[in-house]
């Protein structure tokens, strides 16, 4: 969506932005607001005759930069498998990166990893675990060593 429709101030928006510059370009904007109109379409003053603004509530998912982030947990959305499975989707939507589709074989197989790692969170962590850090952390400990087959990882030791 262009920035120029953001402007215009007429609507709600849920917006995606994959290059992350329309923070940057309206953000200040947006959150200043639109002027606060009375039943006759005018707009309201404040007791110091300064016009009243309503500003928009501007929240922020970074899947890039966690720290850039408003720590919006989609954990806490979880109800059902059905959840899960569009948790998975758009984690894998929004960090494939731009233009590339990967082969359909790794998209599979990361899709019923992220799937099974997710349900394990939400079915057996307590609920301070039940969060992206979590997710991270047991992909993290899903070494692999091919020259000691007897070697189990953290996620296997879990898993038994």
């Amino acid at each position: 969506m262009p920035t120029s429709y953001l402007m215009q101030m007429h609507s709600s928006y849920v917006v995606t932005d994959p290059k992350g510059t329309v923070l940057i370009e309206v953000g200040k904007l947006l959150s200043r607001g639109t002027p606060k109109l009375d039943k006759d379409g005018k707009p309201v003053r404040g007791k110091n005759g300064k016009i009243v603004y309503e500003p928009y509530k501007i929240k922020v998912f970074n899947t890039i930069n966690f720290s850039k982030s408003m720590h919006y947990n989609p954990f806490a959305y979880i109800h059902n498998e059905k959840d899960i499975l569009k948790l998975v989707t758009v984690l894998i939507a929004n960090t494939k990166g731009e233009g590339k589709s990967g082969d359909d074989f790794w998209v599979k197989a990361e899709t019923l990893l992220y799937t099974a790692l997710i349900g394990y969170i939400y079915y057996e962590a307590p609920s301070n675990e039940q969060n992206f850090s979590t997710l991270v952390e047991m992909i993290n400990a899903m070494e692999v060593r091919e020259d000691d087959e007897t070697f189990k990882n953290g996620a296997t030791l879990i898993a038994v």
